[in-house]
């Protein structure tokens, strides 16, 4: 996946007047969207790199329950992540149980 141009993608639905994100530029914005929208800015690391021009601190998402990391941390919500061929798994998939294949 080429994680800037799905970024720009999602930035490009943005409806600049009212907020939000639709599913495609120029349709109407809708909170699905928009959620799963900053989700994906998020994964992908690019609402990190939005943060940091805008002098904002955006919330990490977790992968497995797309909450953010800390709500995901405070509740002790834990999932089973599988880890294949030792290879290192994300910072944000740590906290889960980890089983290696």
């Amino acid at each position: 996946i080429n994680t800037g141009k799905l970024g720009q993608f999602i930035l490009n639905c943005q409806d600049d007047e009212d907020g939000g994100i639709a599913d495609r530029p120029m349709d109407m914005p809708d909170v699905y969207h928009t959620f799963f929208g900053l989700c994906g800015l998020s994964l992908i690391g690019q609402l990190e790199k939005i943060g940091n021009k805008e002098g904002r601190n955006y919330r990490q998402i977790d992968p497995v329950f797309a909450l953010p990391t800390d709500v995901v941390s405070r509740l002790g919500l834990k999932a089973q992540v599988i880890r294949n061929g030792g290879v290192d798994v994300e910072k944000r998939l740590q906290l889960h149980s980890i089983l290696d294949i």
